[in-house]
């Protein structure tokens, strides 16, 4: 934390004492704290929809459909779907929208702005995830290393990064990734809801 100091009328250089140190952090502190939590987001959502799984869904599969939904009643939505009816994925395999993530805390950016698709191979143990931008597309390649049918767990790691302009690549990238995984907690009637384990929740479509 950059020292601050405090000039008064007199004109006199007062160093800062350690306690206006403390005061400051503890601000800051505050401030991080009062950004909107899950718990508050749940709390949205059942204010303003019925109770159970087909509400539920229905407001899922129109945010899905056409990022009508407020951001917070999505947040909502997908916490209180994976505390009250989880159905894990049996068989993820396929090409996966990403349509909703909080892995931002800035509402504006929560809907994917992109298109992204989460391409996941089970058999040969491959995923990629693809983005296009303008005439730009970005191929970012990896291997799947566990899925868990039980608990819907896709333990996988990026590998590679392929660049491509007007479908032709023009570069290639090998960056240095950390291992991830996706839980997806519920799949069925075309979407589906995951956990990252860096703590965001996703909302993907087929």
């Amino acid at each position: 934390m950059l020292k601050q100091q405090l000039r008064p009328l007199a004109q006199r250089q007062v160093r800062p004492s350690s306690s206006r140190h403390i005061s400051v952090c503890k601000a800051a502190a505050s401030t991080t704290a009062a950004l909107p939590t899950e718990a508050e987001a749940v709390a949205a959502f059942k204010a303003a929809t019925a109770d159970g799984l087909e509400p539920c869904l229905a407001l899922l599969k129109r945010a899905a459909a056409d990022k009508s939904v407020q951001p917070q009643l999505v947040e909502g939505a997908l916490a209180y779907l994976e505390q009250s009816h989880p159905k894990p994925a049996a068989d993820i395999d396929g090409t996966w929208r990403l349509v909703f993530s909080t892995a931002t805390s800035n509402r504006f950016l929560q809907y994917i702005p992109v298109r992204e698709d989460f391409v996941i191979q089970l058999g040969p143990k491959q995923c990629a995830l693809e983005s296009v931008v303008g005439p730009f597309a970005f191929n970012i390649r990896g291997q799947i290393t566990d899925f868990n049918s039980a608990t819907g767990a896709m333990d996988f790691q990026f590998t590679a990064v392929d660049i491509l302009l007007l479908g032709k690549q023009i570069w290639q990238v090998t960056p240095k990734t950390k291992p991830k995984t996706y839980t997806f907690y519920y799949e069925g009637q075309g979407i589906a809801a995951a956990r990252s384990s860096a703590g965001g929740l996703a909302l993907l479509r087929k």
